[in-house]
């Protein structure tokens, strides 16, 4: 390291560009020219001088180097309501897909010129605001939003002061936690036109409510639930009383909305499967809403399906707000987003059939049940649904003796 260090306290603007990755080459070059084309843009708008910025690319987006401490309130205030604004106009006439949409986070801290760009803690910082899980789900989860702000702390202090005019009640806090990155920190969120209240409830949800609803004449619907939250190393949630079987679970870091989805509903499948006397749909919607989760439960959807299916014993359908954050909007893979199917219903639910690949309809299914070949009466029978090599077979098979033609039974 040299004896002299060009060490600087800046302002740093990191912003990324939503589902950059999935366009073609054309479609990319498009958007880094729209991207910079506004951010320079909003910041001449804002009395900014982006020109005077130094500015390390990213592909799909970039980071910004402020030198001018003085420039914090107009980046922060009028540079994202002007950045607003522009993507307004040009994501008008666009398809959903085709709009250009971003995260952005606004830091001050240290930065040192280095080799490929700037080192130290602030770019750093800022990145990983930028990146955080919280500020992915604020965009994925209000699709009408043309951008997600996100401040750090030494930054929102500015906004505290009043010294913008925008509130701090405009802002959601969120704890932006990555202990394989050893990173925790405070930061404040927000979608301009979005409620803080609303954003709150749809990133941040403390809760999962989830409404078992047990076929006519199903017997055990409680207990098996119950046994499923044991199997999945759940802690046993309260059952709601005068629900029927309604549960609140508490989500934390070690009971995640994926893992309730995923591991839950797959050890629920197992006990209603084996226990031959329970028929259940489930309805899970976010936070604290027991009449969404009772009508997803018990609506139209979820009783064609049970009814219909005949090897179905469990069907889930979940709220929109849960399906975009923990279904579309997880990285964790517990559940394949094909796995479900929209189900067209006011508000908007998606439905799907553990042990199917794809959620079927009761037409198409009974269909299917009715023309597959009859089991058969050998060997071990491994059913009702099973994954053999890429094959999804639904009914009994045969698990007995297999020739490989070299002398020798497997």
């Amino acid at each position: 390291m040299p004896d002299h260090i060009d060490f600087t306290r800046m302002l740093l603007l990191a912003v990324d560009a939503w589902r950059y990755g999935s366009r073609d080459g054309q479609q990319q070059f498009d958007l880094q020219q729209a991207l910079t084309t506004a951010v320079d843009a909003a910041g001449a708008a804002a009395g900014l001088d982006p020109a005077a910025w130094h500015r390390q690319p990213a592909g799909d987006g970039f980071l910004d180097f402020i030198a001018d401490s003085g420039a914090e309130l107009a980046l922060v205030d009028p540079f994202v309501r002007e950045l607003d604004a522009w993507l307004g106009r040009f994501n008008h006439d666009r398809l959903p897909n085709a709009r250009l949409r971003l995260r952005l986070a606004i830091h001050h801290g240290g930065a040192v010129p280095a080799a490929c760009g700037y080192a130290a803690d602030g770019p750093v910082h800022v990145c990983r605001l930028r990146d955080a899980k919280p500020s992915r789900a604020a965009l994925a989860l209000v699709p009408e939003a043309n951008l997600v702000q996100v401040l750090s702390e030494p930054i929102f202090g500015s906004v505290r002061q009043r010294l913008t005019t925008l509130s701090a009640a405009d802002f959601t806090p969120v704890l932006v936690d990555e202990p394989e990155k050893e990173f925790r920190e405070k930061a404040w969120i927000r979608v301009p036109g979005v409620s803080a209240e609303r954003l709150s409830r749809l990133i941040e949800p403390e809760d999962l409510t989830i409404w078992v609803a047990p076929a006519a004449g199903s017997e055990g619907a409680r207990a098996a639930a119950l046994a499923s939250f044991d199997a999945a190393g759940i802690p046993r949630p309260d059952h709601v009383p005068g629900t029927g079987d309604a549960f609140v679970v508490p989500l934390s870091s070690a009971v995640s909305g994926d893992f309730v989805l995923g591991v839950w509903v797959h050890h629920l499948h197992e006990a209603v499967g084996t226990s031959g006397r329970v028929t259940v749909s489930v309805g899970i919607a976010a936070g604290r809403d027991l009449d969404a989760a009772r009508r997803l439960a018990t609506g139209e959807p979820a009783s064609a399906v049970l009814a219909g299916v005949a090897d179905a014993p469990v069907v889930v359908v979940v709220s929109e707000a849960v399906h975009r954050r923990f279904v579309a909007g997880s990285g964790a893979g517990m559940v394949h987003p094909d796995s479900y199917r929209r189900t067209g219903t006011e508000p908007e639910s998606w439905l799907r059939v553990p042990g199917y690949a794809m959620a079927p309809h009761a037409s198409s299914a009974r269909q299917t049940k009715a023309t597959a070949p009859p089991a058969h009466t050998a060997g071990v029978v491994n059913g009702p649904v099973s994954n053999i090599g890429s094959a999804v077979i639904h009914g009994s098979y045969v698990n007995g003796p297999v020739y490989h033609g070299n002398g020798l039974f497997g």
